[in-house]
């Protein structure tokens, strides 16, 4: 499955109108109250029982080319926290400025729902400058209303984003029990208040039966950790059906966890 069909069209038409179903099974481990489960029980074993709610994270593309793709893992876990709180029927807002939407295209309805998404549960909203756009989030963040924030921003230091901005969306997301997602289309080392971040790249999907598209398959880097689980990595792949992340190659080891990939890890890339 091609995640950069699946979220974004270049088409800017009005999108119909869509709707999802529920899913009929949702596991056990989606249900914690304080915390997202990817559902890849090993995975949550090793960043001890999952991700906090009430706290800013970092996700970025590995590469320009994987933006879609760490977009997609961004909205999963929002999809995952949704379901898994008492805010379910709260919608998920996704805020970006002028120069990101340039960089990307404008999220595809279609395949949101073919990730299991419902778009009606997404409020999108495009602000002039990063400075508006951390204003909005964080006007979010602190109103409770929504389940979670996606900030996304271009660039390796975009104009407005430090530590001082990220220390708010932090404080405001523990005080309010809402999650932020700031995602980044590449990888930066610009000092943030986040509580984890990630490193996100496309992986090859296997085919379903009759040689149908496979679901989507990410692989997932953790860069840093508050508790200190830097260095956990694996390549999952994301069942729609059940709402979670399996283990691709489930062999992540003890924690901290050595890649999957070796140290070679352009390589292995290329070769998938």
């Amino acid at each position: 499955m091609n995640i950069s069909d699946s979220i974004h069209r270049k088409n800017k038409g009005k999108a119909a109108s869509l709707s999802l179903s529920s899913a009929s099974c949702l596991d056990e481990n989606i249900k914690k109250g304080g915390a997202i489960l990817l559902g890849a029980q090993r995975f949550d074993h090793a960043l001890r029982q999952g991700l906090p709610k009430a706290a800013l994270h970092e996700v970025q593309a590995a590469l320009k080319d994987d933006t879609p793709c760490a977009s997609a893992f961004c909205l999963l876990l929002a999809e995952r926290c949704r379901l898994s709180g008492q805010k379910g029927s709260n919608p998920i807002l996704w805020v970006d400025e002028k120069q990101t939407q340039r960089c990307r295209n404008l999220l595809y309805p279609p395949g949101l729902v073919e990730l299991g998404i419902d778009p009606n549960r997404i409020i999108y909203a495009q602000a002039t400058t990063v400075i508006a756009a951390l204003k909005t989030a964080a006007d979010a963040v602190r109103s409770n209303a929504v389940v979670s924030v996606i900030l996304a921003l271009s660039g390796k230091n975009p104009r407005g984003l430090d530590l001082t901005a990220t220390r708010r969306l932090s404080l405001f997301a523990r005080e309010s029990g809402v999650t932020v997602f700031l995602l980044r289309d590449q990888l930066s080392s610009l000092s943030t208040a986040a509580y984890s971040r990630w490193q996100i790249s496309s992986a090859p999907s296997r085919p379903l039966e009759a040689n149908a598209p496979g679901h989507p398959v990410f692989d997932v880097k953790l860069l840093r950790h508050r508790r200190g689980i830097e260095g956990l990595s694996s390549r999952l792949e994301w069942n729609r059906d059940s709402r979670i992340f399996e283990e691709y190659a489930p062999d992540i080891g003890a924690v901290p966890a050595v890649s999957v990939f070796g140290t070679d890890y352009q390589e292995q890339r290329r070769r998938a």
